[in-house]
């Protein structure tokens, strides 16, 4: 979660602050609930107190090669203060430790890669939906059609339609101009009713992660290079944030 992210100026810090910061935390601890009250926004005011400091927006949401359910993961995003850009890096060592971020020198590079068909996927749902109509014979060549038209799709030219387990899964609708190249291929093979049934069953199939999307694996990078100016964006810049003082630690007995 990207609350308010507060960069120290004089010592290239940052934290980010969110609604939960003064959210406690419980612990089991001979026999009683024990709350623990951090305040991360009060030790970073105290340690940084008398710097200048100014807000970042982020511009990237947080990248990884983790699935989004795994809380360890060390995860990478670009934000800017209005007039330059900071590549920002998120982890955790521990389940029960906070997120730490630190700003780092380079930029975020995305690659997509090859689009895959999901040709297992895509035989099973026929079966099921059409198992009486078409032979093991057609849907092979039916999904070899679909292979053939991927091999050298470009993602770039598809629209994005849902994300995978990580950030770097992306799923893809066919466009209408390969889903005709599909279907001209499977002319001489399938007749005119068939040929129906073909085009509606990638017209339902088709969105989100659906089996007709195709699938492609991005690959991230962190680029090495200095911080570069840009175009001023919304940001708050070298401003005082006034932080509220903690709240002491208290005890929860059990009945």
């Amino acid at each position: 979660m990207i609350g308010t992210l507060i960069r120290c100026i004089d010592c290239n810090k940052v934290i980010n602050m969110t609604e939960w910061d003064h959210c406690p935390q419980y612990a089991w601890h001979n026999g009683e609930i024990i709350e623990q009250v951090g305040n991360e926004r009060e030790t970073f005011r105290q340690r940084h107190k008398g710097h200048t400091i100014e807000e970042l927006v982020p511009l990237t949401p947080p990248i990884s090669d983790k699935p989004y359910t795994e809380p360890l993961k060390t995860a990478y995003f670009e934000a800017t203060n209005g007039k330059r850009r900071f590549l920002i890096k998120r982890w955790r060592s521990t389940i029960d430790d906070p997120l730490a971020y630190e700003i780092i020198e380079g930029s975020i590079v995305l690659t997509n890669g090859k689009v895959q068909a999901q040709s297992e996927a895509i035989k099973q749902q026929i079966r099921m939906e059409h198992n009486s109509f078409i032979s093991e014979t057609k849907l092979d060549f039916f999904v070899k059609a679909i292979e053939k038209e991927v091999e050298n799709v470009d993602p770039y030219t598809l629209k994005e339609s849902a994300v995978g387990e990580t950030p770097l899964i992306s799923f893809y609708q066919l466009g209408t101009e390969c889903v005709d190249r599909i279907l001209a291929r499977c002319q001489d093979m399938f007749n005119q009713g068939e040929l129906k049934l073909l085009r509606d069953f990638i017209i339902e199939h088709n969105e989100y992660n659906d089996v007709m999307t195709v699938v492609a694996q991005k690959e991230f990078t962190i680029k090495k290079e200095t911080q570069k100016d840009e175009t001023p964006r919304t940001a708050h810049s070298a401003q005082r944030i006034s932080m509220p003082p903690p709240t002491p630690h208290r005890t929860i007995k059990t009945v």
